[in-house]
């Protein structure tokens, strides 16, 4: 269980860093709107991101989808 704290804390800083990473795509290509709002949406704001960048950005979209997927596996986890 110990292992599952400390990926999920490695998981959270990662996390932190994708969405600030999404809030300047979002800044950059959507404009301040777009930025504030996925400032406050990160799930929703970086699913938007990740699929509207996958042809442009493919690596941030593969982070974004990582990130989306190891949210799934590690939030109830990490509440047992």
């Amino acid at each position: 269980m110990e292992r599952v704290k400390t990926l999920f804390e490695i998981f959270e800083v990662t996390a932190i860093i994708t969405h600030l990473w999404t809030v300047i795509i979002a800044f950059g290509h959507g404009g301040f709107l777009a930025g504030i709002i996925s400032l406050f949406l990160p799930v929703l704001s970086e699913l938007f991101w990740m699929i509207k960048m996958f042809t442009t950005n493919p690596f941030y979209s593969v982070i974004a989808l990582i990130h989306l997927i190891l949210a799934l596996i590690l939030f109830p986890l990490a509440n047992e």
